[in-house]
């Protein structure tokens, strides 16, 4: 369903991820600023440049302009910046969009109205180091700011006082592309080797610490239930220490590393449910294409998870690094109806989680802002 905009917009998003760089956020701009585009709002992005990329071009009816950035990562702000003034006059924006900490850094552009979309876990580690230099740093970044937007009520919370109005705004999934595939799912379950009473869960997560994947790994030899194969989507810094924490478990696990979004779809038809073990996270978009693949999820209760899993409903919460909790909850989802509880899943994407909702969403916090 799509939702009308009242107002058009020309809207300016700055993001350092943009596809085909995989992640949260890459997905998140790419998603969102389709939606409003499709709604009628003018949209251009400004992101960096990959390797055999054009600096211009057209996504669709979003604008994308690509910047080859020199040096180091401290100094690519400050390129973002002189770019972005350049064009002003050329698009006129109503409004500028930032995703992420780093184009903030050196943003200065005062005359035109500021949102921010606070993403990612970083924030969360500078809270949690504290310290007065990370403190006054975020105070100075966030005084730019005249809306400040988070996928996660946890993202939302800021120790300190600054003027902007602060909004959460999930994040969304495009369910169409989600939707059962009965022979895509024969097919690539064949492909992999599993049989058709395999228990298949998928985590497409990054290996990195935040996610929490090396306790899932802990908790595979707790599982009780027999059949269960783990289906891992991802690559990073922990893959080595996942993997050999994975081999003293029985059950199988198997490790795909690094796939574009549009690869990991019919991943999803694979599966029978979802992990999430994150010990940080927002309205985690992996956990929303599961979600739209009609699957249930086993999640922490951390950050925006909870926002996804209703209790018994379309899945079960845990605590947070504890592969005792998480296996048990895999054990008592497994004893359930998987088709049914993957069916809540399903409807609660085509009921709050739908990308032309979040754009509507957005566009109404923008226009808190530009009344």
């Amino acid at each position: 369903m799509k939702y009308t905009i009242l107002f058009m917009y020309n809207i300016l998003m700055i993001s350092l991820d943009y596809p085909p760089v995989p992640g949260g956020i890459s997905a998140h701009v790419k998603e969102l600023a389709k939606a409003m585009a499709d709604s009628g709002n003018n949209i251009w992005v400004i992101t960096r440049m990959r390797p055999g990329q054009k600096s211009e071009e057209q996504d669709g009816l979003v604008k994308i302009y690509r910047l080859k950035l020199r040096f180091f990562a401290p100094v690519y702000g400050l390129q973002v910046n002189r770019f972005t003034k350049k064009i002003l006059s050329q698009i006129k924006p109503d409004i500028i969009h930032i995703h992420g900490m780093m184009p903030l850094e050196w943003y200065n552009i005062n005359h035109i109205p500021l949102a921010y979309t606070n993403h990612t876990s970083g924030y969360l580690k500078r809270i949690k180091k504290g310290g007065w230099r990370r403190i006054t740093m975020l105070k100075r970044h966030f005084k730019k700011t005249d809306l400040f937007l988070a996928p996660s009520r946890e993202l939302l919370e800021v120790p300190f006082q600054f003027s902007a109005i602060k909004r959460y705004i999930a994040n969304g999934v495009d369910g169409d592309k989600f939707l059962s595939d009965a022979d895509t799912r024969k097919k690539l379950r064949k492909k992999l080797g599993y049989n058709d009473d395999d228990k298949v869960a998928i985590i497409t997560r990054r290996l990195v610490d935040k996610n929490g994947v090396i306790f899932l790994a802990r908790a595979a030899s707790l599982i009780q239930s027999s059949n269960v194969h783990f289906l891992l989507i991802g690559d990073g810094p922990e893959r080595a220490v996942v993997e050999k924490e994975f081999k003293k478990s029985c059950q199988p696990a198997k490790f795909l590393g690094n796939k574009t979004h549009d690869q990991i779809v019919d991943y999803y038809k694979v599966a029978d449910f979802s992990i999430l073990p994150s010990l940080m996270e927002a309205t985690s978009i992996s956990g929303l294409e599961a979600m739209a693949s009609s699957l249930p999820l086993v999640g922490t209760n951390v950050g925006g998870i909870p926002e996804l899993i209703s209790d018994g409903i379309n899945g079960f919460l845990c605590q947070p690094a504890s592969p005792e909790q998480l296996a048990e909850k895999i054990d008592i989802l497994l004893s359930k109806n998987l088709s049914e509880m993957g069916a809540e899943s399903r409807k609660m994407v085509e009921k709050d989680f739908t990308w032309s909702q979040i754009a509507r969403k957005t566009c109404d916090a923008y226009g808190e802002i530009l009344s």
